[in-house]
C-alpha cells in the first residue's frame, strides 16, 4: 500500500470535515432506525442465521496452532466449532460434533492430540476431519465412513489472525476485507502476539454495544476526563466499505501529542507506519462485530459476542510486538489498565440504554451524518437477512451503500 496516498486521503477527508457547517449537500438523510431491531426475539434470530452464520468471525492467532495437532475449540453462540492443525500444517476448521450422536470430539479448551475422539462412543477422527475408527464397526452394517466425516467450517487467515466463517458461499475473507486488508497491510500484524485480554458480560443487545464505538458523538459527554482529552471529535473522518465494514479517523488535540512526545515510552513501536498513525486515531469496524483503535505500539481487537437477544459478551485483546524487557511489560501492563477505564466509561451506560429502549419510550433512533457508519451496520444486517424476510416496521431503507469507498479511492 502506497501509505503516502492513503494518509493524504484521510488528512483531505480531516480538513473538510473540520471546515464543513453542515453534511454534504449529497448525503441523504438517514431514516430513523427502529428500536425493535434491538428488541424483538424474531429479528435476533434471523441475525443469528443470516448474519452470525454467514460472517466471517475472528477465532484467535495462528501462533495458538503452531505444531501438528495443536487444536482450539470456540463456541460461539451456541455452535461449538474446533480449530486443529493437520500432519499436513493445513488449519482446518470443523463443528466439534461427532457423526454419530453428536457429542464433542474434544472437550479441552486447547491443546494438542494425535487423533479427535467422540467423548461418548469413542468414534475416532483423523485431524483431518476423516472418521478412521468405529468401535463394535460389525454392528453398523449399512454405515459409509467417507460419509461420516467432521463436518467441515471455512477457516482462513489475514496476517496471523484466525477467522472461520460456516457459509460456504460466503467470499473469501481476503476478498470480503476488501480496502480493510490494505489499510492494514502496514502493521505488520504476523510480527504482533496477544499482549493482554480482558472481557465483560453486559446486559444489552449486541448491537447497542457496537453501535456505541461507531461514532465519536458521545466523547464528550461519556469520556470528559480520558479520550476527551486525547481527541478532537470535530475532525472525525468516516469512510464506509462494502459488506459493512468502514474507518472512522480521528485528529488527536495538538497539546495532548505534546505531551505525548514528551515522555519516553519503552515500549517499541511497529516500524514504517506513516505519522498518521501517531497523529490520529485510525479506527476500523469488520462487520459485523470487531472494531479496532490502531495505534503505533499495538492496539485492541475489541469483539461483541450476542449471548441472547439482551446480553453480550464484550471481549478485547491487545496486539503488540513480543516485549524484551520487564519495562516494556509493565508499560503494557499500564497501557492495558488505562484502557479499561475508558471501556468502563462505556459500559455504565449500555445496560441502563438496553432498558430503556426495551421500555417502549423509544420507537425509534434518528441519526446524524456523524453516526452513519452505525446506519451502514444495520444496511449489511439487512443484506444478509434479506429484506424480504424482515417485517416492514423494522428494516432499514438502503441509503449509504452508495457512499463506500473502493480500494483505488486513495491510489
Amino acid at each position: 500500500m502506497d501509505q503516502g496516498a492513503w494518509a493524504a486521503h484521510l488528512r483531505a477527508q480531516m480538513a473538510y470535515e473540520f471546515d464543513r457547517d453542515a453534511p454534504p449537500p449529497d448525503f441523504p438523510g438517514l431514516p430513523p432506525i427502529p428500536t425493535g431491531r434491538y428488541t424483538d426475539p424474531a429479528f435476533f434470530a434471523l441475525e443469528q442465521e443470516h448474519v452470525w452464520a454467514k460472517s466471517w468471525l475472528l477465532a484467535g492467532r495462528e501462533e495458538e496452532f503452531e505444531g501438528r495437532g495443536r487444536f482450539k475449540t470456540v463456541d460461539r453462540g451456541g455452535v461449538p466449532i474446533l480449530i486443529v492443525r493437520g500432519r499436513d500444517d493445513v488449519l482446518r476448521a470443523f463443528y466439534n460434533t461427532c457423526q454419530h450422536r453428536g457429542a464433542p470430539v474434544v472437550r479441552e479448551a486447547c491443546g494438542t492430540a494425535r487423533r479427535l475422539q467422540c467423548q461418548y462412543h469413542s468414534w475416532t477422527y483423523d485431524l483431518d476431519g476423516s472418521l478412521v475408527g468405529v468401535p463394535d464397526r460389525r454392528d453398523f452394517a449399512d454405515l459409509k465412513e467417507s460419509e461420516r466425516g467432521l463436518k467441515s467450517v471455512r477457516c482462513e487467515s489475514y496476517e496471523g489472525w484466525v477467522f472461520t466463517n460456516r457459509d460456504p458461499e460466503a467470499p473469501g475473507l481476503r476478498e470480503w476485507l476488501g480496502p480493510v486488508a490494505d489499510e492494514w497491510s502496514p502493521l505488520q500484524g504476523r510480527s504482533l502476539r496477544a499482549m493482554a485480554n480482558r472481557s465483560e458480560r453486559v446486559p444489552c443487545n449486541w448491537k447497542i454495544a457496537a453501535d456505541a464505538f461507531l461514532e465519536t458523538y458521545h466523547v464528550k459527554t461519556i469520556h470528559p476526563d480520558t479520550v476527551s482529552k486525547l481527541l478532537d471529535h470535530r475532525g472525525a473522518a468516516m469512510g464506509l466499505f462494502r459488506h459493512g465494514h468502514s474507518r472512522m479517523v480521528t485528529p488527536k488535540w495538538e497539546e495532548a501529542l505534546r505531551k505525548t512526545q514528551q515522555v519516553e515510552s519503552p515500549m517499541r513501536e511497529i516500524e514504517g507506519l506513516d505519522p498518521i498513525f501517531r497523529e490520529t486515531n485510525p479506527a476500523y469496524s469488520l462487520f459485523p462485530n470487531l472494531i479496532t483503535p490502531l495505534d503505533t505500539v499495538g492496539f485492541p481487537f475489541i469483539n461483541f459476542w450476542p449471548v441472547d437477544g439482551e446480553t453480550t459478551d464484550i471481549e478485547w485483546t491487545f496486539y503488540g510486538l513480543p516485549t524484551e524487557t520487564s519495562a516494556e511489560e509493565q508499560a503494557w501492563e499500564f497501557l492495558a489498565a488505562t484502557f479499561d477505564v475508558v471501556m468502563a466509561e462505556d459500559f455504565r451506560n449500555l445496560a441502563p440504554m438496553h432498558r430503556s429502549v426495551a421500555s417502549g419510550a423509544l420507537a425509534s433512533i434518528p441519526l446524524s451524518y456523524q453516526e452513519r457508519r452505525i446506519y451502514h451496520l444495520h444496511e449489511e444486517i439487512d443484506r444478509l437477512i434479506g429484506r424480504d424476510r424482515i417485517p416492514e416496521a423494522l428494516r432499514v431503507e438502503p441509503r449509504v451503500e452508495p457512499f463506500c469507498e473502493s480500494r483505488g479511492a486513495w491510489a
